[in-house]
């Protein structure tokens, strides 16, 4: 269900869910991200406690809790915009994205196609280039519905230049490669896992679950004249290093762009980063956290003890925070660097739950304020 309700309506539907979560969301056309979209998402970088919940029909999910501290933006220009748009004939949407990086899409009614990557420096080897993905690998689908599986395999292919090595660099080889490599191999598998109800910030939707599972293995590559590729990766000391896994849930409803929730996990399973979607009520979260005045913000407060320190509008200098305990007994302390506004993070959760001081101090030992933050648990 798309919209807002209010506390009282919430507290309603939840007493009455299992009349009300009767019908399964499938993803419409109309879902689907267009060239000139800018989508926004909350960032919530502490989800402390939060898990993904079960899998199955007719769940809730209560991710009431999140607190957003910034606004993620994801911008789809039209692929003219791009600088690598040639290297990429079948996008017609690039995202820019940092260090100059920029990511080339075919968006359709049916699918995101990611098509590749182009920039200064990708891969870290000081040179621009580009890769593009064989198949292309695809992500948000709409007309999904409970129960759909979609696996695919894909390779993110950067050529190289072979004269950039050094000759030794081949000196045990059996033969003299021409044409070297770096693939980057994805295996996805994205399960529409779950249907129900999903709670944030006094409003109520109606989502459909995708859990996707993706495994990525990083590769070099060599070859010589008309023989096939071959793998040598070990030889270039690329082995269980290069493997990377990750495990994310999306939820999502039937018409929003955006997903309403995403959660990205650990090896463990354990909720490391959340993104909510960005509206008019979880906009609040954002003026809470940045205030306009000058100062030391702690986020969230109360907390279970990892926090957002946010520096606001700072004379360039030294700034140590300082935390003591309601009796004045110093607890922890750390210095920072500040020109105008930042942030950091703090790990206070071996702190025991009750009420604590924060105070900013210049570079002088002069304190600039103190101000309350509290402490408590799951």
């Amino acid at each position: 269900m798309k919209g807002l309700l209010n506390k009282w309506v919430a507290s309603a539907l939840i007493l009455f869910l299992p009349s009300f979560a009767g019908a399964q969301v499938v993803l419409s056309p109309q879902s689907m991200p267009e060239v000139g979209d800018t989508l926004r998402q909350m960032v919530d970088n502490f989800p402390i406690g939060l898990n993904p919940g079960e899998s199955g029909g007719d769940r809730v999910w209560d991710f009431s809790p999140l607190q957003g501290i910034f606004v993620l933006e994801t911008v789809f220009r039209d692929v003219s915009e791009g600088n690598a748009a040639r290297t990429f004939p079948n996008a017609n949407a690039v995202l820019k994205l940092s260090d100059g990086l920029e990511n080339y899409f075919h968006l359709s009614e049916e699918k995101i196609s990611e098509l590749g990557v182009a920039g200064t420096d990708p891969i870290n080897m000081g040179a621009r280039l580009s890769g593009r993905y064989f198949p292309p690998l695809s992500g948000k689908r709409s007309m999904v519905a409970y129960g759909d599986i979609y696996e695919q395999s894909s390779s993110l292919i950067f050529p190289l230049s072979i004269s950039n090595f050094p000759d030794t660099l081949f000196a045990d080889f059996p033969f003299r490669p021409d044409s070297i490599r770096l693939r980057v191999q994805v295996d996805r598998t994205e399960a529409a896992d779950g249907w129900g109800i999903l709670l944030l910030k006094d409003q109520v939707f109606n989502v459909l679950r995708i859990k996707r599972t993706e495994t990525s293995r990083t590769r070099i590559d060599v070859k010589s004249g008309f023989f096939p590729w071959i793998d040598v990766s070990d030889i270039f000391g690329i082995g269980q290093p290069g493997t990377q896994q990750s495990v994310t849930y999306y939820y999502y409803d039937e018409q929003e762009k955006e997903p309403i929730v995403t959660l990205h996990t650990d090896r463990t399973g354990e909720v490391v980063r959340a993104e909510y979607i960005y509206n008019d009520l979880t906009a609040a979260d954002l003026h809470a956290a940045i205030p306009n005045e000058s100062g030391l913000y702690v986020f969230p407060n109360p907390s279970y003890g990892l926090v957002s320190l946010n520096f606001v509008d700072l004379a360039p200098g030294r700034y140590t925070v300082r935390v003591r305990n309601i009796l004045g007994v110093a607890k922890w302390e750390s210095t920072f660097f500040v020109d105008g506004s930042k942030r950091a993070k703090a790990d206070l959760s071996h702190f025991h739950p009750g009420t604590y001081l924060y105070s900013l101090v210049d570079q002088n030992n002069n304190i600039i304020s103190t101000k309350r933050f509290v402490i408590i648990r799951p």
